[in-house]
């Protein structure tokens, strides 16, 4: 297949598919958060008084909280984008694909690095998000970073 044959995914369906993800990730998350969070009674540190209790307990549980949903992401997107199907849920839902620039199913380690890379990607408050719209072949900063684009249309 030429690669000007190709049909790449703007914005708009990306970032719906994110939000099916998201819809689907949620209760996973919270039960994650809820089985093996921590509770307030571990935050406390007697032996640092300068510091009030709440603070270190937002600290220390929102860095928590930010690992599992890391973690739960990169296993995520991993596991469906380097799967035949090559689109997590909500890309599937909304027929679009993530492969190599030639089409192609990625590695297992492409897709974890590509998971890994959206993480930086939505680091930069949305520009390496953005920048999907203004190039030819609506490459977001991880898929430039990845070299793997996303396709719209069904992938068999």
């Amino acid at each position: 297949m030429a690669e000007e044959n190709f049909n790449y995914a703007g914005f708009w369906v990306r970032l719906f598919a994110g939000i099916l993800d998201l819809a689907f990730l949620a209760p996973i998350f919270l039960l994650l958060v809820y089985l093996v969070g921590p509770s307030d009674y571990q935050m406390i540190k007697i032996d640092q008084p300068s510091f009030h209790y709440s603070e270190i307990a937002a600290s220390s549980q929102n860095k928590f909280i930010d690992y599992i949903g890391w973690g739960l992401s990169i296993v995520y997107i991993t596991y469906f984008l380097s799967r035949k199907g090559q689109a997590t849920i909500g890309k599937k839902l909304l027929e679009i694909y993530v492969g190599n620039p030639d089409g192609s199913q990625l590695t297992v380690q492409r897709s974890c690095a590509r998971a890994a890379a959206s993480i930086l990607t939505s680091m930069t408050l949305g520009l390496g998000f953005v920048m999907l719209v203004f190039t030819k072949e609506k490459t977001a900063l991880h898929d430039i970073i990845c070299k793997t684009r996303v396709f719209h249309g069904k992938k068999s």
